[in-house]
């Protein structure tokens, strides 16, 4: 019946791939993470955020959303593995959270703020108002596993990471040492552009 029910989900919410789909997804984390789920249709808070956004130009973007992900819409010293799981574990609907619920809540940790850049930035695409792709980049670093954002357009590779407080451009000799020393040579060199 688990089964069947993931199956289901699965279709319902697909995954996130390369890119974030439209409409509602889900962002599974590595078991025994919960399941986010982002729908928005009922994402007051991420909506209200990329209002906000929309009235930026393309480079006060990149640094307002990761000082907006950072500020209004988690709490830093609420951010940790034991706020998340006290939170996860009131959830009757795990191991399917929503996003909105940490969002709420001014929590979460690295996978949590990317997926919510990613998620703001998306929408600034969609809106027309960055040009560009965006990925949810999850690797194994020499600090564990970690998540961050990749904004691609003509202007640069921008790596974003909301939870340590990163934006580099990759494109650049500067921003890619940075971003080598952050987050290791061999993980950069997969995403060299």
């Amino acid at each position: 019946m688990l089964l069947l029910f993931f199956l289901l989900f699965s279709y319902i919410f697909p995954p996130i791939e390369e890119t974030i789909p439209e409409g509602p997804f889900s962002y599974p984390g590595k078991s025994p993470r919960e399941v986010i789920l982002v729908d928005p249709n009922r994402a007051p808070l991420l909506n209200q955020a990329t209002q906000t956004l929309l009235q930026k130009t393309e480079e006060e973007i990149l640094k307002t959303v990761i000082c907006y992900v950072q500020e209004e819409l988690f709490d830093l010293e609420n951010s940790n593995e034991t706020e998340l799981w006290d939170l996860i574990g009131k959830q009757e609907s795990f191991p399917d959270v929503s996003l909105e619920i940490f969002l709420d809540a001014k929590t979460g940790v690295c996978r949590h703020y990317a997926l919510t850049t990613t998620y703001l930035i998306q929408q600034l695409i969609n809106e027309g108002i960055l040009k560009g792709e965006i990925f949810l980049i999850r690797e194994e670093i020499p600090q564990g596993r970690h998540a961050w954002t990749l904004f691609l357009s003509e202007h640069g590779a921008w790596h974003l990471d909301a939870y340590w407080g990163v934006l580099e451009n990759g494109k650049t000799d500067a921003g890619f040492s940075k971003l080598c020393h952050k987050y290791s040579k061999r993980v950069m060199e997969r995403y060299e552009h």
